[in-house]
């Protein structure tokens, strides 16, 4: 991992970075008529907030292209005070950053527990500061966001429960819905009786499981977002070790029941709540009150460009059109976005086969099974509000203590806000940039958690601070 640096204004040196090539902006610019840092067209001394926040999102503009489509923006921007006003420069620079092709996904409260006092007695103090949490409004809601890096990790020992009667629901497996109720359970293991008379055994889970691949040419183990990303950015598959295209193979570790929870965590006590409909005294009666569920879900979660680059492998191979798939599926549309591999946030795109299309599928183009636990594992999981298994949600309120700095810099970042930032919204190997870098927090921490750091500063004194926190 490295750190460089680069002096002078983003505005004329971000000609010298890479298209495509930051996965994450974390940054404090200057805050308007906060200070003067005594160089000419700095940052900060426009002569409104309204001019400020434009010239804030006309950096974020430039920064576009060298962003990439998974891209995240953590932005940090305090609140002021004129003429006893509480001015709302965040919301400002929230509306122009959106004016100029961002979408804010969070305002962030960054609560200071030791905040500076005030001698005012006509308002409160202001113990918060703004950071604003963006992407890239690209038609895409694909980009880096890792909340198990930071979330807290749970204690998950779940209650013996008693799931016999409870309703299940499967809008997964057919193109039409169907409902069930739980018959029997042994272990993890529940037995579904479906509306028509037929059973299935289904393994029970708290959560989906993000699937992992192999390099067919380099044998390297790539996870979930590795794959990911790489086709959010390159729209295929390209392996980050040795470059190869050729599509790479699953590798699906079965997760062992006792990291969900306890081990015999359900408990089946007795057959005379097998033909009951709503088991008001049991506790699946009480959850059929409450309005919870068991529904079928994927058992893996996994790129579904990887799907459509496979289908679009074996179509030609078959030496099939589309439109000639489309007729012999018997379902022409649908079969259509089976091999797009754009997604959106607007519900177009494309989509995966259900388990009874991947079996029609299988029969016609004559593929193996590579792909088909993708497909066709499934999972029953309970349909209801509680803490994901892999962490809490952080939120939107962090309480993060200021630090003090020896250096000339006044304003600087707490490390602990800048971790949280980068573990959140960069992978690791990343690229994170600071384009205001001030005394070098960013770079400092970017490299301790496994990152690269590319740092932007106008003083040629900061940039000084920088080299001798960094080295």
């Amino acid at each position: 991992m490295g750190v460089w640096v680069l002096q002078g204004d983003v505005r004329e040196v971000y000609r010298r970075l890479e298209d495509d090539s930051i996965d994450c902006v974390i940054t404090s610019p200057p805050y308007w008529r906060q200070r003067d840092y005594g160089v000419a067209r700095q940052i900060g001394q426009e002569g409104s907030p309204e001019e400020y926040a434009k010239e804030i999102a006309n950096v974020f503009r430039l920064l576009w292209d060298k962003l990439k489509t998974t891209g995240t923006v953590f932005l940090n921007i305090g609140y002021k005070y004129e003429n006893e006003e509480f001015l709302l420069i965040p919301e400002l620079v929230a509306w122009e950053m959106r004016r100029a092709g961002y979408v804010l996904k969070n305002k962030i409260v960054w609560h200071k527990p030791n905040a500076m006092p005030t001698s005012a007695r006509n308002r409160l103090n202001n113990t918060y500061e703004a950071v604003l949490f963006f992407v890239k409004n690209v038609g895409k809601e694909v980009y880096y966001f890792n909340l198990e890096e930071v979330g807290e990790k749970p204690q998950l020992s779940y209650p013996a429960m008693d799931l016999l009667g409870l309703t299940v629901e499967d809008s997964l497996s057919f193109s039409f819905r169907r409902l069930g109720r739980v018959l029997e359970m042994q272990g993890n293991l529940v037995k579904v009786l479906w509306e028509d008379g037929t059973a299935e055994w289904f393994s029970f889970s708290f959560q989906q499981w993000r699937a992992r691949f192999r390099c067919v040419r380099c044998g390297q183990v790539l996870g979930y977002w590795d794959v990911h990303l790489v086709y959010a950015n390159k729209g295929r598959f390209e392996c980050k070790g040795c470059g190869e295209i050729s599509l790479p193979k699953p590798l699906l570790v079965e997760p062992s029941f006792g990291s969900e929870g306890k081990a015999g965590v359900f408990q089946n006590k007795s057959r005379k709540y097998e033909k009951a409909k709503l088991l008001t005294s049991s506790p699946s009666g009480r959850l059929a009150v409450s309005g919870e569920k068991l529904i079928i879900k994927r058992k893996w979660l996994f790129p579904q460009g990887l799907i459509a680059d496979y289908l679009r492998e074996k179509l030609k191979e078959n030496g099939l059109s589309l439109k000639q798939l489309g007729e012999l599926m018997g379902c022409p549309h649908t079969v259509g976005h089976w091999l797009r591999k754009d997604f959106s946030h607007w519900g177009k795109g494309g989509s995966i086969p259900r388990p009874e299309d991947w079996h029609k599928l299988k029969e016609i183009l004559g593929f193996d099974d590579a792909y088909d636990r993708l497909i066709l594992d499934r999972v029953v999981v309970l349909w209801t509000v509680k803490s994901h298994p892999e962490g809490k949600n952080i939120g939107d309120v962090w309480e993060i203590a200021t630090e003090p700095y020896k250096g000339e810099h006044f304003a600087v970042f707490p490390r602990k806000l800048v971790e949280v930032c980068i573990k959140l919204g960069c992978p690791k190997g990343g690229t994170v940039l600071d384009p205001f870098a001030g005394s070098g927090t960013v770079g400092e921490v970017a490299v301790k958690l496994g990152r690269n750091a590319l740092l932007i500063e106008l003083n040629p004194n900061y940039i000084k601070l920088i080299k001798e926190r960094l080295g």
